[in-house]
């Protein structure tokens, strides 16, 4: 971040992303697949910039994985 010339410690930018939240949703199919769902909640414009400015391309992507067949 540095690099940047972002001024910010890391406890300052850790609690800075503390209020952004990942959550998984695990669900089973009348079939017996189970699904794994992985989401983030909506950033504010200080989580927004200190993504931008570590590169991450795409904080809020959805993630889907199937983790077994019961």
């Amino acid at each position: 971040m540095r690099h940047n010339n972002d001024k910010r410690r890391w406890s300052t930018i850790k609690e800075q992303l503390n209020s952004h939240h990942r959550a998984t949703i695990v669900l089973t199919s009348d079939k017996g697949v189970v699904y794994h769902i992985c989401t983030s909640g909506v950033s504010e414009p200080v989580h927004k910039e200190i993504y931008r400015l570590l590169g991450v391309s795409d904080p809020l992507k959805r993630i889907k994985t199937i983790a077994t067949h019961l």
